[in-house]
């Protein structure tokens, strides 16, 4: 795993980014010298190295046109150079997709594409011969396909899955290696068992039908239909059974709603109203066995409640003459009553006169007791003075006590206001709130204190929202690079985020970046310290890489400054058996802590065109230990 505590210097593929030590450098080679390296590189069209002396000889001659205008000659090289190699590697990436679909004539008209942009790349130039071969073989056995596949299709729509199946059958024995036909044959296979599955759901939702329909239950029938029907919506026997059912359960609901009526009368014993609606259940279905059987009951029970009629009117009239007895009675006892009232109204009054006796004596003892009171309220009246007098005293105390406690209070409340207001001049919004809620504690609710709280915890809030959206930048701007296999974007992106201090996921997607570099790497090149004298060249050999992952290549290598009072460039260059195919410069700082460079290699174009088998490193003015040294990939 990479040393989280090494510094990483993300050097991007078209850009230089050079340390503010190295720009400082107290041992910087000459104006002219640099300007020379420059131009020589420029005029090898190693535009990254050349931007590099550019600037460097920018800090020696601070303004200078000359060096001006070649920096910005070679910053549009690059940018140009990298626009060609973004439509090139658009157009490769297209072709790919393109290919592993089998979609071949998009594939080659990409693969054509990218060739307009680099005529000579042996890669794409491969893959469009190949591709053009597939369609030259596929032309004469494309029309049998085509028709088959079509016929299969019509076939499959008829639901004819059987006759489907075949011809996507031979579709597949002219190309047995396109999906195309497999897919469809799965899918006919699986129309087939749906429809199957339908079928056999619509015999037993009609054979269900047909048993309810026997049994005259044509509600339940009727909702069986309908969902054989959901089915298949135009089968001609379930319709023709559905509108049989429909009027046969029109009949049956108006006879079942007259003879429930009339079931309900009977049993409420109307039984003269219950004859007429059974009457009237067998004008809709003649001859009903129940209704007929139901009013043949019904004769004997009208004929019985008739002669209970007659016998309740003869007893109305008896009643009535026991009646009038009752009434003679009741008057014979009123008058006793009367007389007994009058007796009760003697005795009422000789009370009265006794109870006016007692009440004389009580108001004689009650003037008594309130003369005692009055002697008693006196003595109170006495103490309570005296208490009075004490809790005056007691008071003056306390309120001594309380002025010097609130003081007290104030002087620690104007403390805590000062400091928070300080704090608030010095945009140090979190100590600010701590500062007012003490002033708080001092002075619950105090309007001042409340107002300056809420000030700062809104300024502290809108300085977190405003740290929250540069993170959430920088975040998304990590995450779309990670996802992008750009690690070196993605490590800078991430390392701005952590820096805000929010949280710990850039760090961890840092730490993840290391990993996934060093478990992915393809050759370790070196593991231990080389010390390079100025100019020494070392050169690292290793197999090609296969042309499929070198665009997700990158270099990581692992220096020190044994001289930490100077700065230097450092060029790595890379080529196979040709020679030289490209490089770029290292500016190595003015500190002895060991650094890590990642320089994503992949994105140069004569690193994936070409078969390159070195990479070589030169210091040119100083020594530098070389620790490790690896060729990785992304992914």
């Amino acid at each position: 795993m990479m040393n989280k505590k090494l510094i990483f210097s993300l050097l991007f593929g078209a850009s230089l980014v050079m340390s503010a030590d190295f720009i400082q450098a107290q041992n910087a080679e000459s104006y002219e010298s640099l300007m020379k390296k420059g131009n020589d590189k420029y005029a090898a069209k190693d535009y990254i190295s050349a931007k590099t002396y550019y600037e460097m000889a920018l800090k020696q001659k601070s303004g200078d046109a000359t060096a001006k205008q070649k920096l910005n000659e070679t910053v549009k090289k690059i940018q140009e150079d990298g626009a060609r190699q973004e439509v090139f590697y658009a157009h490769l990436d297209a072709g790919d997709q393109y290919y592993g679909q089998q979609k071949y004539e998009d594939a080659l008209s990409e693969y054509e594409a990218a060739l307009k942009v680099f005529p000579e790349d042996k890669y794409v130039g491969g893959q469009a011969d190949a591709v053009r071969a597939i369609l030259k073989e596929r032309q004469d056995k494309q029309d049998a396909f085509d028709l088959a596949m079509s016929q299969g299709e019509t076939l499959l729509n008829e639901e004819n899955f059987d006759a489907a199946i075949l011809q996507f059958e031979t579709a597949n024995g002219i190309f047995p290696n396109d999906k195309l036909p497999k897919e469809k044959m799965a899918e006919a296979r699986q129309k087939k068992q749906l429809y199957n599955e339908k079928a056999t759901r619509f015999d037993n939702l009609m054979e269900e039908a047909r048993q309810l329909g026997l049994r005259k239950n044509y509600e339940a029938a009727l909702q069986k239909i309908d969902q054989a029907l959901e089915l298949f919506p135009n089968d001609m026997e379930a319709n023709a059974k559905r509108n049989e059912w429909q009027n046969a359960k029109g009949v049956a609901d108006r006879y079942n709603g007259i003879i429930a009526e009339a079931d309900r009368l009977y049993e409420a014993k109307s039984y003269k109203e219950a004859k007429s609606q059974y009457q009237s259940a067998l004008a809709i279905v003649a001859g009903d066995a129940y209704a007929t059987d139901m009013i043949a009951r019904l004769n004997p029970l009208i004929a019985e409640q008739d002669a209970e009629e007659a016998a309740r009117i003869a007893a109305e009239q008896e009643a009535a003459r026991l009646a009038a007895e009752a009434e003679a009675a009741q008057l014979a006892a009123e008058a006793e009553a009367a007389r007994l009232a009058a007796e009760q109204e003697a005795a009422r009054l000789a009370a009265e006169q006794e109870a006016a006796r007692i009440a004389a004596e009580e108001e004689a003892e009650r003037l008594a007791a309130e003369q005692e009171a009055a002697r008693l309220a006196a003595e109170e009246a006495a103490r309570i003075a005296a208490e009075e007098e004490a809790a005056r005293l007691a008071a003056e105390a306390e309120a001594a006590r309380l002025a010097a406690e609130q003081a007290e209070i104030e002087e620690h409340y104007n403390h805590a206001m000062g400091a928070g207001n300080t704090a608030m001049s010095a945009e140090k919004f979190a100590d600010a709130i701590t500062h007012y809620q003490s002033a708080l504690i001092y002075k619950p609710e105090d309007p001042t204190a409340t107002a300056q709280l809420a000030a700062a915890e809104k300024a502290e809030s809108d300085r977190i929202a405003a740290l929250r959206t540069q993170y959430n930048a920088f975040i998304k701007d990590g995450d779309a690079n990670f996802k992008s296999n750009t690690f070196d974007k993605a490590i800078e992106a991430y390392t701005k985020a952590e820096e805000l201090g929010l949280e710990t996921y850039p760090t961890e997607m840092i730490a993840r970046i290391g990993e996934i570099i060093e478990q992915n790497k393809l050759y370790e090149l070196n593991s231990e310290p080389i010390l390079l004298a100025a100019g020494q060249a070392q050169r690292f050999d290793f197999n090609k890489i296969d042309v499929a992952v070198r665009r997700s290549n990158y270099i990581i290598i692992k220096v020190r400054n044994p001289h930490p009072e100077k700065t230097f460039p450092m060029i790595v260059s890379f080529g196979g058996a040709g020679g030289k195919n490209g490089g770029f410069v290292l500016p190595i700082a003015a500190t002895e802590e060991e650094k890590t460079f990642i320089f994503r290699i992949g994105s140069q174009y004569k690193w994936f065109s070409e078969d390159n088998t070195w990479i070589e490193i030169v210091s040119e003015n100083n020594e530098v230990e070389i620790g490790k040294l690896e060729v990785s990939r992304s992914n």
